[in-house]
């Protein structure tokens, strides 16, 4: 299913708002820099599209890569080494046109403009929990209570007029 460019939008929109959830990131990247991953190659291009997403034993994360610079494989490796789960997927991230003229927009008469297919490669981590540390158990039932009802993001791209 392709990626929107609202979905990401939301989810470093949750991220952000959460102290919480920032704090695992961060957890979770350094345990990928101390287990070296960032020697091979692209692996350090990755942006976030999904995730943390807590369960009782596993982090999981998703990352998004553009299809020509797919992240070296062995680097997987060395995160299945450790108990890690690594699937890589292909994809299509939709990404909308940067409106200059009447014809970027899309042709039902709408204000949103055209999107473009940009193909990518998203790589889901699962990460086993023993590795990171976390000062208090957050779940992503906790996280959705820190999440306002209506967002300064949803504002923007559901209402596009204002």
């Amino acid at each position: 299913m392709p990626i929107q460019s609202t979905d990401t939008v939301k989810n470093h929109y949750k991220i952000s708002k959460s102290t919480g959830l920032t704090d695992i990131l961060i957890e979770f990247e350094r345990v990928l820099d101390e287990l070296g991953l960032y020697t091979y190659q692209n692996w350090i291009e990755g942006e976030i599209v999904e995730g943390p997403h807590l369960s009782r034993y596993w982090i999981e994360l998703s990352l998004m890569y553009p299809r020509e610079k797919m992240p070296d494989p062995t680097g997987g490796m060395r995160l299945i080494k450790k108990d890690c789960k690594v699937s890589y997927q292909k994809d299509y991230y939709l990404d909308p046109r940067r409106v200059e003229e009447p014809a970027d927009y899309q042709e039902n008469g709408s204000k949103k403009p055209k999107v473009d297919k940009v193909p990518v490669w998203i790589v889901n981590i699962k990460m086993p929990k023993k590795y990171v540390t976390i000062d208090s158990e957050l779940t992503d039932d906790d996280t959705e209570d820190n999440k306002p009802t209506q967002t300064v993001a949803d504002t923007m791209i559901n209402n596009p007029e204002q």
